[in-house]
């Protein structure tokens, strides 16, 4: 339990720096966040369907893969402590994609408040 908490602290910390940070205000980026909350409130609303809570976390997961790839990138325009920050909100997501996947009863509000902000915040930087 207190592995937990502190996954959670960290990717909080990382979450408040990324999103002051916003990486770049790509429009695509921020339908891609978007579509990943939407995907993963679907498969909240319906708990016994897992085929639903099956493609939205392998979206999600997907999506975060990415963050990632770009994420491990010199090339990438953002500061390296951005960076950092990025991969620490990866790492996370994995965690909770690897929890969801292996309880009764996921819960997916930490996730997709993640995503809604990312998304908001990519919107509202172009």
């Amino acid at each position: 339990m207190m592995a937990a908490a502190h996954r959670h602290a960290a990717a909080s910390r990382a979450y408040g720096r990324v999103h002051l940070a916003v990486m770049g205000g790509r429009p695509a980026e921020a339908e891609a966040f978007a579509r990943a909350a939407a995907l993963l409130r679907d498969a909240a609303e319906r708990p016994a369907e897992r085929a639903t809570l099956a493609r939205a976390l392998g979206f999600n997961q997907k999506l975060w893969t990415i963050v990632q790839a770009e994420a491990m990138d010199p090339a990438h325009p953002a500061p390296p402590d951005v960076r950092r920050d990025m991969m620490v909100l990866a790492r996370f997501m994995d965690q909770a994609t690897t929890d969801a996947l292996a309880a009764p009863h996921p819960r997916l509000g930490v996730m997709i408040e993640v995503n809604l902000c990312l998304s908001k915040g990519l919107f509202s930087a172009t």
